[in-house]
């Protein structure tokens, strides 16, 4: 009996938090933040110690095979007591998947998890504290509360497009309005999580677009109203405006409140290095060469990628700015494999200039993947052609390398307009461009040597608010920092939840 007794007192006293990323390379800060809790164990309850369950889903080659190989690396990594990866069983995706979006295919992938995630989280129920889902599989909340299990948002994107998703749910749920009506709007538009109001060109698809927003993302808006809380990969230094417009988005309309926000970024991806097909020993090697902040990394991240005229007027604009550079180029995949993420060249010559790769061979260099961190990490590199993926801002804030925007998709528009209009910290080559543009659109040869000439400026006003958002957003997370100390309140929030749901 007593043997029996120290068992269970030894189980109430280990906690098991369980995390679910969305299958992609944009989304794999939450394992990021999986250790952090691990190596934070100290601000646990006394007698409390605390494990975690990362539940992977895995997509399939031929849909992408940087998130595939990536997933694989962290599930064969070195296993700990604390950290444990899980593949979940594979699914086999219906073809009806692959002939839509990425987004659609992913999203279904997820709903086809549902009933494995439920018998993980029963066979562990007993130990299982709490849910962290990431911000596209809030389907899985509904699980954990049919099993009593508190759950958590981990949001990956800004707190503004937080706000601007939240906002928009309320205005559809609550006076009943056609957000889908904001993309034609006369006028700016005013959005509470954005200190000026908004151009109704850069609002994102995934908001005004009708199919996406009433079949998907209105969904993750009403789920993410169920969490405990919502933690956000940003800081209060960097989204004044944004985190504190929460207190006051729905006291208008009288909805049910946000849940509570916790800034804890900037959390960043430091996890297993997926090389280039030359690897990052080459690519580092060579910015070795070239001299201090000289060189402009040109990157549109894991899913982002630009059609052969649009490739080709970059490659224009890019040497007539006489720039250094390092250039990222990766494949668009067929608009008939829109599920497809961007692939690798195998000859850079049959979509560049004519000439090109030999008259820039002392000064520019054409890679397919990068080391990301690594590169803004090294002192050669001084500016930073970018898709305005929240991780690259991030990732650029963090190393005191200004941006020069370049949206795609997603929510990324929004984020050029929040760095260039409200923030200050970057330029602009183009704020409002699609990557799949129904009309065509090309940005110029013209503009884009003249955003490169001006992100590459040295003693501008952009970079010195840079490398002033460099110090805030390294002091944020040490202790006594504003994402340490809300890291910190989230623990204690998630122990109290935790005693209360025992």
């Amino acid at each position: 009996m007593l043997a029996e007794a120290e068992a269970e007192a030894e189980s109430e006293a280990h906690l098991q938090l369980v995390l679910i990323p969305w299958p992609v390379m944009g989304h794999v800060q939450i394992v990021e933040f999986a250790k952090l809790i691990i190596t934070r164990q100290y601000l646990l309850l006394p007698g409390k110690t605390l494990s975690i369950t990362v539940l992977l889903m895995k997509l399939p080659d031929y849909i992408d095979t940087v998130s595939s190989s990536f997933a694989d690396l962290l599930s064969t990594g070195p296993a700990t007591c604390r950290l444990n990866f899980f593949h979940l069983p594979p699914t086999n995706p219906a073809p009806e998947w692959s002939s839509r979006t990425r987004g659609y295919f992913i999203h279904n992938l997820v709903l086809s998890q549902k009933l494995n995630v439920a018998n993980f989280l029963q066979s562990r129920k007993a130990a299982v504290a709490g849910l962290v889902v990431d911000m596209l599989c809030t389907t899985m909340i509904d699980v954990a509360e049919e099993l009593g299990v508190p759950s958590y948002v981990f949001f990956t994107s800004p707190a503004s497009f937080l706000g601007a998703m939240l906002h928009c749910q309320t205005l559809h749920d609550e006076i009943n309005q056609d957000v889908a009506e904001l993309r034609n709007a006369e006028s700016e538009v005013l959005v509470p999580s954005f200190a000026k109001p908004v151009p109704p060109e850069v609002l994102s698809l995934v908001l005004v677009d009708k199919h996406l927003w009433l079949d998907r993302f209105l969904h993750y808006a009403r789920d993410y109203r169920k969490a405990k809380g919502i933690i956000i990969n940003t800081f209060i230094e960097l989204e004044p405006h944004a985190l504190n417009s929460f207190s006051v988005l729905d006291s208008a309309y009288g909805s049910k409140q946000v849940p509570p926000i916790y800034p804890v970024g900037p959390i960043l991806n430091q996890g297993p290095s997926l090389n280039s097909h030359e690897g990052a020993s080459g690519i580092l090697k060579w910015l070795d060469d070239q001299p201090s902040c000289s060189v402009v990394l040109v990157c549109f991240g894991s899913q982002g990628s630009l059609n052969e005229d649009q490739v080709r007027e970059l490659a224009t604009g890019l040497e007539k700015s006489g720039s250094r550079f390092l250039w990222s180029l990766r494949r668009q995949s067929p608009k008939d494999k829109g599920a497809s993420f961007p692939s690798e060249y195998t000859r850079y010559e049959d979509v560049l200039p004519e000439g090109f790769l030999e008259r820039t061979a002392k000064t520019g260099k054409v890679v397919g993947w990068v080391p990301q961190l690594d590169v803004l990490s090294h002192p050669a590199v001084g500016g930073f052609v970018s898709h305005c993926g929240w991780n690259s801002v991030l990732e650029s804030l963090w190393c005191g390398v200004p941006i020069a925007t370049w949206p795609l998709h997603a929510e990324q528009q929004m984020n050029a307009f929040q760095l260039v209009r409200e923030l200050g910290l970057a330029v602009e080559i183009t704020l409002s461009y699609h990557e799949r543009s129904e009309n065509g659109t090309v940005v110029a040869a013209g503009e884009i040597e003249r955003g490169i000439r001006e992100v590459m400026e040295g003693g501008s006003e952009v970079r010195k608010r840079v490398k002033e958002m460099k110090e805030k957003s390294r002091m944020s997370v040490v202790e006594g920092g504003s994402s340490y100390l809300s890291f910190k309140k989230l623990i204690d929030h998630m122990m109290t939840n935790i005693s209360s749901n025992n």
